[in-house]
C-alpha cells in the first residue's frame, strides 16, 4: 500500500511539472522593427493586434492587401498564420497564412469538407523570398483569389455554409493567432483592408504604386478602411493612416487572446480543428492516474466499483481543470475544454483496465 501511495504522489508531481512545463508565464513578444525603413519583423513567436471595433464590411466582401518579406532561413514551413479576424472565435472569418512555403487563405464561412480548404486553396508556387512582394487576397460569397504583385496565382469558387452569418469584424491579427502559436517568420512591411472586393486591373495599378511610392501610395485608393504603413519605427503601437488610428498594439510579452478553459471543443477549434494526436496523448496521461488511484481506493477504503468510478472520475476532472487553469495564465500552452474531456478519459480507461485484470486475477 506505501508503495502504491508513493508511486501516485510521485506521479502527481510529474503530471503536474508537465502540465505547466516550461513554467514561462511572460516569453518575450518576439517582434521587432525593421531599422531604417517601414516594417515589423517578426521572429516566429509574436503578435500584434488592435483593439475590438465594429464591423467594417457590410456588403459580404473583403480584400486585404499585405507588403510582405520572407527572409531567407525563414521555418514557414506551417501552416503558419500572418493576418486574420478575431472576433472571439477560434476560427477565424479570414485568415491569410503560408504553409508549405505557399500563401493561402481561409474563412469559416465556407462548407469545410474535412477541414482542408486551407490546403487546398493556396498557391501553386512558393512564395519568393528575399525581397518585398505584396500579396493580395480578395474575398466574398462567390469566389476567393490570391494575387501576388499584381498578377492572379490562383482563383476558385466559395461555397457558403447557409447557417453562417458573413461579417468581417472585430480585432485584427498579425503574427501569432490568438492562442499564441503558429507564429510567421519575416517581415510584414504594409497592411491595406478594403471592405470590397478588388478588380484585376485595380491589383496591378496598386502593385505599381506600392513599389514606386510605398504602402502609404494606396490611400486614396476606393473603399480602403485602414491602411498600416508601419513607418513608426519605434514603440509600442502602429497606426492607420486612414479612418479611425485603431493602432496594433505590440506588447513586450508575447500573450494568448483566447486563453479559457471553458471553450467547448468546437469552439477551440481554427482551421486544422483541434489536434487528434494532441486529444489522444491527453487521454494516455492520465491512463496511469486513473489506475492508480483505483488500487489506492479499492485497496484502502474497500468501497464498490461505482463509488471508486465517481471518486476517480471526479478527482481526474478536478486535476485536469487545476492545471487547465494554471494554463490559462501561461502563453506557451493551449488550455481548452477538450484537454478536459480527454483527461477525463483517460482516467475513466484507467478504471476500466484496473477493473478487468483485478477481475481476472479474481
Amino acid at each position: 500500500m506505501r508503495f502504491l501511495l508513493v508511486a501516485f504522489y510521485v506521479l502527481l508531481a510529474a503530471m503536474i511539472f508537465g502540465g505547466l512545463y516550461p513554467f514561462n508565464f511572460f516569453p518575450p513578444n518576439r517582434i521587432r522593427w525593421v531599422p531604417n525603413e517601414p516594417g515589423l519583423y517578426f521572429d516566429g513567436a509574436g503578435i500584434a493586434y488592435t483593439d475590438r471595433a465594429g464591423s467594417i464590411s457590410l456588403n459580404k466582401a473583403i480584400s486585404v492587401e499585405l507588403l510582405l518579406k520572407e527572409r531567407r532561413g525563414s521555418k514557414n514551413w506551417g501552416p503558419k498564420e500572418i493576418f486574420s479576424f478575431y472576433d472571439g472565435a477560434a476560427s477565424p472569418s479570414l485568415l491569410v497564412g503560408q504553409w508549405d512555403g505557399r500563401i493561402f487563405i481561409y474563412s469559416r464561412f465556407e462548407k469545410n469538407k474535412g477541414y482542408e480548404y486551407y490546403r487546398l486553396f493556396r498557391t501553386k508556387q512558393r512564395f519568393p523570398r528575399g525581397k518585398a512582394h505584396l500579396v493580395t487576397v480578395t474575398f466574398d460569397e462567390n469566389e476567393k483569389a490570391i494575387y501576388i504583385d499584381g498578377q492572379l496565382s490562383d482563383r476558385k469558387n466559395v461555397e457558403i455554409d447557409d447557417r453562417i452569418h458573413i461579417e468581417f469584424s472585430e480585432s485584427f491579427l498579425l503574427g501569432n493567432s490568438h492562442r499564441g502559436k503558429n507564429g510567421w517568420w519575416g517581415e510584414i512591411k504594409g497592411l491595406a483592408i478594403y471592405n470590397r472586393i478588388l478588380l484585376p486591373d485595380e491589383i496591378v495599378t496598386h502593385s505599381r504604386e506600392v513599389f514606386q511610392k510605398g504602402v502609404s501610395g494606396l490611400a486614396e485608393a476606393p473603399g480602403c478602411l485602414a491602411l498600416y504603413p508601419f513607418n513608426e519605427g519605434e514603440g509600442n503601437t502602429a497606426k492607420s493612416i486612414l479612418g479611425e488610428p485603431r493602432p496594433f498594439s505590440i506588447p513586450v510579452s508575447l500573450n494568448a487572446l483566447g486563453s479559457s478553459i471553458f471553450s467547448l471543443p468546437h469552439k477551440d477549434m481554427r482551421f486544422l480543428g483541434f489536434g487528434k494526436k494532441d486529444f489522444i496523448e491527453n487521454i494516455f496521461f492520465f491512463v496511469p492516474f486513473g489506475i492508480l488511484l483505483t488500487l489506492i481506493i479499492l485497496k484502502k477504503y474497500l468501497t464498490g466499483y461505482f463509488v471508486t468510478f465517481l471518486v476517480v472520475i471526479l478527482a481526474g476532472g478536478l486535476l485536469s481543470c487545476v492545471i487547465e487553469g494554471f494554463q490559462v495564465f501561461l502563453p506557451t500552452r493551449y488550455p481548452g475544454m477538450a484537454d478536459i474531456f480527454s483527461n477525463i478519459i483517460g482516467s475513466g480507461l484507467g478504471i476500466v483496465a484496473t477493473f478487468i485484470i483485478m477481475k481476472k486475477k479474481s
